[in-house]
């Protein structure tokens, strides 16, 4: 017989990083490039962070894109002189990017669920073993 734990969820954790209707801030680094930053939504954590490596690096296109797990933000650089246009067309691309990383952090963690495999009962608490051994006799 297979049991699940109070703790434990329905599934693998949902991620679903997205980035905020506002907050984007900007630097400039020299005399012809900006550097912009946005601080995401949802959950960054360990896993999350691993599957954004991996999108990031089978997608050449994307590395202008640097991910700080430290602050749960990304930034990425542009011209000084690219306007509001093409800033926004850049976060477009990132949002696609973390679309992209959502679905392969969720396919990672049912993955690794998988592996695990379910619990038996006993198995999660011992004492339930013993309790139940004891009233076999």
């Amino acid at each position: 017989m297979y049991i699940g734990t109070l703790h434990q969820t329905a599934g693998p954790i949902p991620y679903d990083v997205c980035l905020p209707e506002a907050g984007l801030d900007w630097e400039r680094v020299g005399p012809l490039i900006e550097r912009y930053s946005i601080k995401l939504l949802g959950s960054v954590d360990e896993h999350w962070a691993d599957s954004y490596q991996r999108v990031a690096a089978s997608t050449p296109s994307l590395s202008r894109f640097h991910l700080d797990t430290a602050t749960a933000s990304v930034s990425f650089t542009c011209r000084a002189t690219d306007g509001p246009v093409e800033v926004m067309t850049v976060l477009k691309i990132l949002e696609e990017q973390l679309a992209r990383v959502n679905r392969e952090a969720c396919l990672a963690a049912v993955r690794s669920e998988t592996r695990q495999g379910p619990r038996l009962a006993g198995a999660f608490h011992s004492t339930t073993a013993t309790r139940f051994a004891g009233k076999a006799k």
